[in-house]
């Protein structure tokens, strides 16, 4: 078996990490830092890039002694923008899973990402890029946040005044406001939202499988700590339904996560963005198919993902013991029963417990 190339070793590219090398793959994973959690698993092959440039050096000396194409996953955010930007021809040079690279590539713009889901029904508040704002029309507060992936000093940020908005335009350079999305709030009181997400993978553009989740807890800074999977059938069609009409006609392959806010009283679904790629919950998916790695494998062969008897209850320790110290509201403590547990295994401990010692 050819090895399989993995980009990026945060949380979901370690759950990758895992799933394919017990069964049997041979992975070679390439990361920045020796910090990335699945850096200190004991599973498959890790190299370090230090650039770009570096990193196309080691990739195309690794494939160089291959004859044909070698699988590549693309495991973070950062890792793909990365890509996209700087090295496109990787798409040429490996299967790159997600693809097609135009199709990626054109929904990292959210502007783009936002036209696309309106046309196929998706509730999306109104948006403009700061290029085109006329704050004439716009009323305080409002949402600013990445319209592409660029360096920026925040990743998110609320604008109350004009004096915040005086700021946001003299800290950002002028060539990069078409890159800087403002966008209304949503119209949903904190006491009757409820954020979900959809786990999907395609083949050519037709949905494998999927799995929504109640993303229950969340960190400041938006990840998710605590995911319980929503069976309320009204909920999983409507939401599994956008997200088939989404990919529709796109011939995309890999993993893509839809994410919504639901108002729990008028039960209106707002999208927020989609990720074309694992997400920070992808190790989730490992207790409720049971033939993952199969599709993994085979990205294009159309397998169904088949569905276990599992309810996902899903926790990442770490992250909701920050949660649950730092957040009154939702990180109040509980004693479920949990079926998966990110980056913690049993199998493969060091990722975990270097998260803590992290000189192990």
């Amino acid at each position: 078996m050819n090895p399989v190339i993995l980009i990026g070793l945060t949380p979901q590219g370690l759950s990758m990490l895992r799933v394919l090398s017990r069964a049997g793959a041979n992975v070679v994973a390439f990361c920045s830092s020796k910090r990335n959690v699945g850096y200190s698993s004991k599973y498959g092959k890790k190299y370090l890039f230090k650039n770009t440039d570096d990193l196309k050096l080691q990739i195309r000396e690794f494939i160089h002694q291959y004859h044909e194409k070698l699988l590549c996953y693309i495991t973070s955010g950062e890792a793909l923008a990365m890509i996209l930007q700087e090295y496109p021809e990787l798409y040429l040079e490996c299967n790159v899973i997600s693809g097609p690279y135009e199709v990626v590539e054109r929904f990292a713009h959210k502007d783009l990402m936002y036209q696309h889901a309106i046309g196929c029904g998706f509730n999306v508040v109104p948006y403009v890029t700061l290029d085109k704002l006329d704050e004439s029309k716009w009323k305080y507060p409002f949402f600013v946040k990445r319209n592409y992936e660029i360096p920026l000093p925040f990743k998110t940020s609320i604008i109350n005044s004009d004096y915040d908005l005086s700021n946001l335009r003299t800290s950002v350079p002028v060539d990069n406001w078409p890159y800087i999305m403002i966008q209304e709030l949503i119209p949903v009181a904190k006491t009757n939202r409820m954020e979900f997400s959809v786990q999907c993978y395609f083949s050519h553009g037709v949905l494998n499988g999927s799995l929504v989740g109640h993303q229950k807890r969340k960190t400041n800074t938006g990840l998710t700590s605590r995911l319980v999977e929503i069976t309320d059938p009204e909920i999983v069609r409507d939401a599994v339904e956008l997200c088939k009409k989404f990919m529709k006609d796109t011939s995309y392959t890999g993993f893509a996560e839809f994410e919504f806010l639901r108002d729990t009283v008028t039960c209106t679904n707002y999208f927020l963005e989609v990720n074309t790629r694992p997400c920070g919950t992808h190790s989730s998916l490992v207790s409720k198919f049971s033939n993952l790695v199969e599709v993994l494998l085979n990205p294009y062969g159309g397998a169904k993902l088949k569905i276990t008897d599992n309810h996902v209850n899903w926790r990442n320790i770490a992250r909701d013991i920050r949660v649950v110290l730092g957040c009154g509201i939702s990180g109040q403590p509980d004693f479920s029963v949990f079926c998966s547990f990110d980056v913690f295994d049993i199998r493969d401990m060091k990722p975990f417990i270097t998260q803590f010692i992290p000189f192990l």
